[in-house]
């Protein structure tokens, strides 16, 4: 893993997610920092055998917490509890980033929080049940900002990761995926990006799913100024801090800066044409399963409602013969209760 060899002025909450095994770990170590400057939040398993590898050459984390491991068999409010219990030991500590991957299970801990106690995080709620959930939901977004807020305070950047879901639109899935996070980390990230293979090497493309914007003070007063494309080929820190030093501005991208068709779908949430096909497609298929559905149920209501026969096949056959009942019911033996039914009425009826 190599280290900068400059220093990293990149301060905020980032945000990176993508496909798995496109070295999100690997991105967030590489910030530039020595390992006694980081504060390490593994709910992902991977980087316990590189903590084990610091440790061994005597230059750990400054701090490193294996959630998994603690967390075995808790449930939602107790692994909060936990989390909190972690960053309380950070109190008065300074650290150059923390890093907490992933960040999903944590983040989906905020919501039960305040449903058990409601009234910690808000003194009045509607007394209408749809609207106190909504209420809910937003206390469960507030008290997350707070705590990346916190987090903030720990170390000037924060490092959170996430994986990718499948995304849906009703019940259908669209055969998109969006970054398994909420609005909080949205909203507060200054950077955010989506890390995606590159056939051309090791280190991962990137999609800014949010541009990092960098001030000038110039003639006409502060000027905010972009400071990355919205491709990264390489996703490197060393080609970001390139960026930050030569931002791209208003300036021509690239080939190698602009997002194919594929990868603007991601970036602007607009499905591509093989994305549209296969959404019509499985909306298709939803409609033929319920329609499948409803004339199940429609021939099981009708099955019901006939009429029981009150002789079976077998007595038919041996009353009127074989030949006869194949006759009475139009050259085939009679195989439902109405088809006996219908027969029996013809031949005892005399009809």
């Amino acid at each position: 893993m190599k280290t900068l060899t400059k220093h990293n002025p990149i301060t905020g909450l980032v945000h990176i997610t993508g496909e798995p095994d496109t070295g999100k770990t690997t991105f967030a170590l590489s910030t530039g920092f020595a390992p006694s400057e980081i504060a390490f939040f593994d709910d992902d398993l991977k980087t316990q055998s590189i903590a084990d590898q610091l440790k061994a050459a005597g230059t750990p984390f400054g701090h490193y917490v294996n959630l998994t491991k603690k967390s075995l068999s808790m449930r939602e409010i107790e692994f909060h509890d936990l989390v909190m219990s972690e960053l309380d030991k950070l109190e008065g500590k300074s650290f150059k980033v923390l890093i907490f991957d992933t960040w999903t299970r944590f983040e989906n801990t905020f919501h039960p929080v305040v449903q058990k106690d409601p009234m910690r995080f808000k003194q009045f709620y509607s007394p209408r049940g749809d609207i106190k959930g909504a209420e809910i939901w937003k206390a469960s977004f507030d008290y997350e900002a707070i705590v990346i807020d916190r987090l903030l305070q720990i170390a000037p950047l924060v490092i959170l990761s996430t994986h990718l879901k499948d995304h849906n639109i009703g019940a259908v899935k669209t055969g998109a995926q969006v970054p398994d996070c909420k609005k909080p980390v949205v909203e507060k990230s200054r950077i955010r990006l989506w890390l995606r293979h590159n056939p051309n090497g090791p280190a991962p493309i990137g999609l800014v799913l949010k541009r990092l914007s960098k001030v000038e003070v110039g003639p006409q007063g502060i000027v905010p100024i972009n400071v990355l494309p919205r491709k990264i080929n390489p996703c490197t820190w060393p080609r970001i801090l390139e960026y930050w030093d030569k931002p791209i501005g208003d300036n021509e991208p690239s080939a190698d800066e602009v997002p194919n068709a594929f990868e603007l779908s991601i970036l602007d949430g607009v499905l591509t044409a093989d994305q549209k096909d296969a959404l019509r497609i499985n909306r298709v298929e939803a409609d033929i399963k319920v329609q499948d559905e409803n004339e199940a149920r429609r021939l099981e209501l009708e099955a019901k409602r006939a009429p029981k026969p009150t002789v079976g096949l077998s007595d038919l056959l041996a009353a009127f013969g074989e030949p006869a009942v194949i006759e009475a019911n139009g050259g085939a033996l009679p195989s439902t209760d109405a088809e006996i039914s219908g027969v029996a009425s013809k031949l005892f009826g005399g009809v």
